[in-house]
């Protein structure tokens, strides 16, 4: 049985490594990637509005989900504003909260704790929508997207750098 908390940004912080690793084995990413996306968890946790929640077995964290008010000025808010168009980006992006990242680890995938942590994230969420962006397949992740209600804004989006295409989704908090 796994502990849904909420997780304060003092404390995100702390688990950075431990968030980045399970993003790594959730996403398959190389350990260079996983250092990085270490560095980004940690610069996000002093964004605005930001939330988090973790899921823990026993006194591990097994899974986690964080997001902010994403505003201009911020990496991912440009790139996608851009990809958006502005009356698209105007729509989604204002009064808009980010959901950065959502991952389980896969041992623990398929018991309802990604679901668990969306749903918590988000009811913390402070703004109008929520966008998010997940690898253009049809994955368990883009499965449990769409049954909270995001839809497709756009798909076979790249980000600058990257070979990979990514779908962008919202939705109406």
């Amino acid at each position: 049985m796994t502990d849904l908390r909420a997780i304060d940004a003092s404390e995100f912080r702390a688990l950075a490594t431990d968030a980045a690793s399970i993003y790594g084995e959730a996403m398959r990413r190389s350990p260079e990637v996983v250092v990085q996306r270490r560095d980004i968890i940690t610069a996000h946790v002093t964004y605005r509005g930001f939330v988090a929640a973790g899921v823990f077995d026993a006194m591990s964290l097994v899974g986690f989900g964080y997001g902010y008010q994403g505003v201009p000025g911020q990496w991912w808010h440009d790139v996608v504003a851009a990809g958006l168009g502005r009356d698209r980006a105007k729509r989604w992006l204002r009064d808009g909260f980010e959901l950065a990242e959502l991952h389980v680890r896969p041992d623990h995938q398929g018991y309802g704790d990604g679901r668990r942590l969306l749903d918590d994230v988000l009811s913390r969420a402070n703004g109008a929508h929520a966008v998010l962006s997940t690898p253009d397949t049809e994955s368990p992740a883009r499965h449990l997207y769409r049954s909270y209600g995001f839809a497709d804004l756009c798909c076979d989006f790249r980000f600058p750098g990257s070979q990979e295409a990514y779908a962008i989704m919202g939705v109406d908090l």
